[in-house]
Formats: C-alpha cells, sequence, structure tokens
C-alpha cells in the first residue's frame, strides 16, 4: 500500500523533532555558527572593557602630558633657533613696574629673600648624599643673575600637608612682621586629599597675597605625578597650575622637567618618590628658567604695549571658590596660653579666648609633635567629648605635625585638649581656629580618653603699684589718724554704754509686757494657719514657680578698644582684601603693614540668645563664618 505524500511529509516532521533521537553531523554543523558567534561577542566586550580603562588613565594624565607635549616643542623650536643676543628697546625698571619685587629685585642684581613652605618635597630631602634642590636655587640665582639670596624654608615633613602649611605660613606673617619676603614657594600635592585640594591651595595663594602682596608666588607640581602616581601629585597637578595662573603665580611643574630632561624618570628618585640628587638639580634648574620665562614674557609684553602702559601683575580677581574668604580668619593660641591642669590636659575658658581676641566659632587644627609608639589626643569642647583620634608612629625621635581637628567648632564655656601620656602632652605647641571651613573630617576610632579635671586657671591677683617713699609716708599719717579716732570713739562709746544700761532698766517692766502680749497672738496666728492647711489638705499641692535664670551673654571676641581695629583690611595692589589685626596673645592674620589698612564690614556674628539679625545675614551672608 503506498503512502500519500502529505503521511510521508509528517513522517518526516516527528523524526526531525524527536528530542531522543541524537544530533546528527550536518545538525551538530549547523549550531557552530552560533557559540562561535557568543565568543566573538564576549572577546569584543572584554576588548572594550579594556580600552576604557585605558582611556581613563589616560584622560587622568591629559594635563601631564599636554604640558610636556608643549614644552617639548618649545624646547626643540629654541634649539633651532640661532642665539642672539637682542638689547631691549625698553628700560626693564619701567617694563617691571607692577611685577613682583623678584622680578624687580633679580634684574637689578639686588639682594632677594625667599620663603618656601610645603610638604617633604618642599623641604629638599630625597637625596642620599644631602643634594638640597634650595640650596642649588640660591646658587643659581647668584649665578644668573648676581643676587645673593636669603632662604627661610618652613616645609614640614612626612604627611604634612597643605593645611600644615597655610598654618606654617600665617604663623610666620603675624610672628615676624618686619621680615619681608620677595618670594614664596609652595611644594604641595602629594599628600593632598584631592576632594579639597583646591580650596586649600587656595587659601594659601590668598593669604600669600595678603601677607606679602609684592611676592612672586611659585608653585612647584612636584614630581612624584609622574614617579609615584600612587600618590596624589597627579590628581592636583591640575587644580594647582588653574589656581597659580589665576593668582598670577610662576607654575614649575616637575613632571614636565622630568620629561625633557633626557632622564628616563624612574632614574631621577631612589625610592621611587622623593627626587634624588640629579632629580634635586632638575628642581633648581627648572625654576630658574621659569623664572627667566616670566621676565621675558613680562618686557614683551610691555614692548607691545608701550613702556607706559599699566600693569596689574600681582592683581586677581575675586576667589574662584568663596569659601576661600574664610582663610582670612586666623587665631593661633600658643600652649603657653592654656591653664595645664596636670600631666595630660590642658584648658582655656571662654573669658581667656576673649581677652585674646580670638573667635570662638569656627575650624579647629592642632599643633603638636609625635611620639615613638601611639599617639592618643582628645579634644573636649564645655565637657562634651568633641573628636579624638590615635597615630602611630614610629620615628625615633619627635616629629611635628599640624593637622585639622574637624569644624563646626563652637566653644561657649571650655575648651579642653588632653593626651595618653605626660611624655605627649609635653610637645603640645597649640590650637587653631579659623573660619569653619567645609572641611569635615570623619570620626575615628580611638581609646578615649578621661575628661579633664573640672578646675579652672587660678585668678591673677590684681597687681598693686610698688611704694614710693611718698605713700609710705601718708601711709603713716593716715595710720596716726586712724588711732587717734579709735581713742576718741572708744572714750564716747564708755559714756554710751553706762547711758544704755540706765535706759534698759527703766524699760525692762514694759517690755516685759509687751512680750506676753505678742507671745498670745502668735500662738493665736499659728493656731489659725494650722487650720486653713488642714482645710486645704485635700487640694493637690502646687509646685513652686521655678526661678527663671539670668540670660548668658557671650563675651564679644574682640575688647571694645580693638574692635575698630577687628574690622580692619590689607589693601593690596589692585584690590583690597579682608583682614584682621593681630595681637600678643594669638597669632592672627594681621601681617600686613598698619599704613595699609582700610575700614570694613564686620563679620556676622550670633550671640546665645540673640536670634538672628535679618539685615545683617542678608548683607554679609552665612559665608563668614
Amino acid at each position: 500500500m503506498s503512502m500519500s505524500s502529505n503521511d510521508n511529509n509528517k513522517t518526516k516532521d516527528t523524526q526531525k523533532f524527536d528530542t531522543n533521537e541524537p544530533l546528527t553531523e550536518k545538525e551538530v554543523a549547523s549550531k557552530k555558527p552560533k557559540v562561535l558567534l557568543a565568543i566573538l561577542l564576549l572577546l569584543l566586550l572584554t576588548i572594550i572593557g579594556v580600552f576604557g580603562y585605558m582611556v581613563s588613565v589616560a584622560v587622568k594624565e591629559d594635563a601631564i602630558d599636554q604640558s610636556v607635549a608643549a614644552e617639548r616643542m618649545d624646547e626643540d623650536s629654541k634649539r633651532l633657533q640661532p642665539e642672539t643676543v637682542e638689547e631691549s628697546a625698553i628700560d626693564m625698571t619701567a617694563a617691571l613696574s607692577g611685577s613682583s619685587s623678584l622680578l624687580t629685585k633679580l634684574t637689578a642684581s639686588e639682594p632677594v629673600s625667599l620663603l618656601i613652605i610645603g610638604d617633604t618635597f618642599g623641604t629638599g630631602a630625597g637625596a642620599q648624599d644631602g643634594t638640597n634642590w634650595t640650596e642649588l636655587l640660591a646658587a643659581d640665582l647668584k649665578e644668573n643673575f648676581g643676587s645673593e639670596v636669603t632662604l627661610k624654608n618652613l616645609s614640614m615633613a612626612n604627611g604634612n600637608d597643605a593645611y600644615s602649611a597655610y598654618v606654617s605660613l600665617m604663623n610666620e606673617a603675624a610672628g615676624n612682621k618686619e621680615a619681608v619676603y620677595d618670594a614664596v614657594i609652595v611644594s604641595l600635592g602629594y599628600y593632598d586629599d584631592p576632594f579639597d585640594f583646591d580650596l586649600q591651595y587656595e587659601g594659601i595663594l590668598r593669604s600669600i597675597r595678603r601677607c606679602y602682596s609684592s611676592a612672586e608666588i611659585i608653585g612647584i607640581i612636584e614630581s612624584a605625578a609622574v614617579t609615584s602616581p600612587e600618590g596624589y601629585s597627579d590628581e592636583t597637578a591640575l587644580y594647582a597650575r588653574t589656581l597659580l595662573e589665576n593668582y598670577g603665580g610662576i607654575v614649575a611643574n616637575m613632571g614636565e622637567a622630568y620629561a625633557v630632561s633626557g632622564h628616563e624618570v624612574s632614574t631621577l628618585t631612589s625610592d621611587g618618590v622623593l627626587p634624588d640628587a640629579e632629580g634635586q638639580k632638575i628642581y633648581a634648574d627648572w625654576i630658574v628658567k621659569k623664572i627667566k620665562e616670566k621676565i621675558d614674557g613680562v618686557v614683551a609684553e610691555a614692548e607691545s604695549q608701550g613702556a607706559d602702559s599699566s600693569r596689574q601683575a600681582l592683581s586677581a580677581g575675586g576667589p574662584v571658590n568663596p569659601d576661600a574668604e574664610l582663610y582670612d580668619h586666623y587665631y593661633y593660641v600658643p600652649a603657653s596660653d592654656f591653664y595645664r591642669a596636670d600631666d595630660v590636659n590642658y584648658l582655656i575658658n571662654i573669658s581667656k579666648l576673649a581677652e585674646l581676641s580670638v573667635e570662638n566659632v569656627g575650624m579647629l587644627g592642632i599643633d603638636y609633635e609625635y611620639t615613638e609608639g601611639k599617639n592618643t589626643v582628645q579634644v573636649v569642647i564645655d565637657r562634651n567629648i568633641f573628636t579624638g583620634w590615635d597615630t602611630e608612629f614610629e620615628g625615633a625621635a619627635p616629629e611635628r605635625h599640624v593637622r585639622i581637628v574637624n569644624n563646626n567648632a563652637a566653644i561657649y564655656d571650655e575648651l579642653g585638649v588632653s593626651f595618653a601620656t605626660k611624655e605627649q602632652a609635653d610637645l603640645f605647641h597649640g590650637i587653631i581656629i579659623t573660619g569653619n571651613l567645609n572641611l569635615h573630617r570623619n570620626e575615628e576610632k580611638y581609646d578615649k580618653l578621661p575628661l579633664p579635671p573640672e578646675t579652672t586657671a587660678p585668678e591673677t591677683e590684681p597687681e598693686t603699684e610698688p611704694e614710693t617713699e611718698e605713700s609710705v609716708v601718708e601711709t603713716a599719717a593716715a595710720s596716726e589718724e586712724s588711732k587717734t579716732e579709735e581713742t576718741t570713739a572708744s572714750d564716747s562709746g564708755k559714756k554710751k554704754k553706762e547711758e544704755t544700761k540706765a535706759t534698759e532698766a527703766s524699760k525692762t517692766k514694759e517690755t516685759k509686757a509687751a512680750e506676753k502680749a505678742e507671745e498670745k497672738k502668735t500662738s493665736e496666728k499659728k493656731k489659725n494657719d494650722s487650720e486653713k492647711k488642714n482645710s486645704n489638705s485635700s487640694k493637690p499641692a502646687q509646685a513652686a514657680p521655678q526661678q527663671i535664670a539670668a540670660p548668658v551673654t557671650v563675651q564679644e571676641t574682640a575688647a571694645p578698644e580693638t574692635t575698630q581695629d577687628m574690622t580692619q583690611q590689607v589693601v593690596e595692589t589692585a584690590a583690597a582684601v579682608p583682614t584682621i589685626p593681630a595681637n600678643e596673645g594669638a597669632v592672627i592674620s594681621d601681617p600686613a603693614d598698619s599704613a595699609n589698612f582700610a575700614a570694613t564690614s564686620p563679620a556676622y556674628t550670633v550671640q546665645a540668645g540673640q536670634g538672628i539679625d535679618i539685615e545683617q545675614w542678608n548683607s554679609i551672608g552665612p559665608s563668614v563664618g
């Protein structure tokens, strides 16, 4: 019996979709392209991921690469040009008018004074033979310009960052007011948190402009940007360059210097981070090169605009970050102004802070030294723990550090600083109070210390004027008169006693009768009172009214006679910048000459129970701290 064509097709379809049947070679071969396609897709995704990572790394280092490329092109073009010495068609003194004192003095071969602030790179550490770029710089400037160079280096090693440099700068400005610097060199970045580096770096540049208005700012972008990417120098480089250009400073990018030096960058460091002897030489040579370039640029600009063109090379507009103005508020309270309650606790009360004209609200910092082992510090405000931390230190000798404690500190009664040991407490230098910067530090786990004892500094006795011969004679005469008066008074007193006895005898009978009548009235009154109490015993007792404490007035941070001084500011070459005069008790932001002061509006302040003055708030705003 023959099967129809439809029956044959059904049989074939049934055989085709039978899952129990093994796949034929033809069917297996048809599925291979699908598997290969899936593998290719996975490989493609992997390649895209790797490429994306490489792009992100390239973008991160783009700022350094562009600078290096531009510098190489500049160097190549200079090599191709013949060396010619052209006499300037304009007077150098006129061309450099309005520039920094460094440029004018170097061109005149006059002595210059340099201040260096920064971290370990700023100290010149790194070379095993002791070669230091700061000393080489002084020698190079003398060789190239004929100027004697005086250096003062306040850089701090091993973990000290932009905040440490800021404190060093302000303490120098307020504590050594007679010093005049022609240039301030800033070396920072490796140890700084990139998230707040721009604010801290601008605060330093702004403070330099306020403290030393005629000085040249030279900012070093540290070589670790190319030798040690695990640090932060590469991430902070772009911030530093942008801010230096905004404040008219010289950018000395050591990543560029290393790249065009002809050396492999890894050979310019002995520890992978700090420059070795050859690297130190590159630092010094590069700074001199950038100074020369600035002089040439200023002269070229003056030639193009004419000798009489006015330049404001040192002027800068408003701050890039408005919070940078909070760096204008700076107070340093040395340990000597604290009361040492015992071996490990320092205390200072609000009245002492007011006496020192120190603000009681803001961001706190601390200046102290690490000792070998674990160092524990605890800060207490108004008998409440504000914060604390532990720091492990392996150095054999103590090492000074300045760090941020935390912001949002408000002292209304007492500030205390506690240490774990007497040895650590002996190395406490002081507390810093600045504007309330948005540089919050997270709470750290540490071994909490006991609260300081509830004691205050003993009150000082009022000073007495030294006795003179005239005062001694007057005192003796006064004592003789007082003796005569006492004798007269004693004679009259005896007579009065006799008269009193006679009078008392005559009134005794009358007094007794009156006393009996008074006792009778008192007993009746007590009886009536007891009856009233019994009748009211069923009523709930009313609580006695509480006494209302008188409002506490927080003492102003400045004495009345210094209020006007506290509202003055430094007038710079192009724009006025606010500042606060200093006094002996606290190092504050008054580095300028008193002749440069101009009045300004007072900062916004609120006292306890005062509330908010809307008009004052609207005119000044919350950014004043």
